[in-house]
């Protein structure tokens, strides 16, 4: 019996043939893929959220650590930093997906452990990011606890990523975890009396703050040691 079309909330139209890790590439590829929206392929299984980002508490993060990750990048002339939108594949993971932030360390990319690719044979287009990063980043939303906590948390893991971050901005405290990988699965780092987790492909120690901007709005800062 053939699967016909599946539409997600009157606002995504999954074809039928895209329940594959290639099938799933081609359409998020394709023109029919929706322009708004996070969607991810993970071992077998879609996961879509068409929430729109919080300001406060996920895109003022996500651009403020960008600007800071950055900076520290360039200092250290480390590696190179993607941010979302930037399309993550792993066949070993079974994964596709679109983190908030990506790291790669330059000899990453000179070893091909991560190549960037075209979806067309012989374009100039480089649409994907294969392989494993260094770290990736995923800020939590109301909307994507379980995908963030649990089915990305177990699928970078699988992907041999070394390092995930994981933020929850969302509370009055501000929850900063950096995981690292262990024998079968990610461990946090302890942070210090001060607050500051150690990162082992930044080679820093950090701390995440929050403060206030001119107008009141939240406006985050990754402070080094």
């Amino acid at each position: 019996m053939s699967v016909g079309a599946i539409n997600f909330a009157d606002q995504v139209r999954v074809p039928a043939d895209v329940f594959d890790l290639h099938g799933f590439r081609a359409w998020a590829h394709s023109e029919a893929y929706p322009e708004t929206g996070k969607i991810c392929f993970v071992g077998g299984e879609i996961e879509i959220d068409m929430s729109p980002e919080e300001i406060n508490t996920h895109n003022a993060v996500k651009s403020d650590l960008y600007t800071d990750v950055g900076a520290i990048a360039r200092k250290l002339k480390s590696g190179r930093l993607f941010v979302d939108g930037a399309f993550l594949v792993n066949e070993t993971a079974d994964l596709a997906t679109e983190p908030d932030l990506m790291f790669c360390l330059w000899e990453t990319l000179r070893s091909g452990r991560v190549v960037l690719a075209p979806w067309t044979e012989g374009s100039d287009r480089m649409v994907e990011l294969q392989g494993t990063p260094d770290l990736v980043v995923e800020i939590i939303s109301n909307s994507s606890v379980r995908k963030d906590t649990i089915v990305l948390r177990k699928a970078y893991f699988e992907a041999g990523i070394p390092e995930y971050w994981l933020i929850d901005a969302r509370g009055k405290s501000l929850d900063f975890q950096v995981l690292k990988r262990g024998k079968s699965r990610y461990v946090a780092v302890k942070p210090d009396a001060d607050g500051y987790c150690s990162s082992p492909v930044l080679g820093r120690r950090l701390r995440l703050a929050r403060g206030r901007d001119p107008l009141g709005g939240a406006c985050y800062r990754l402070r080094i040691r």
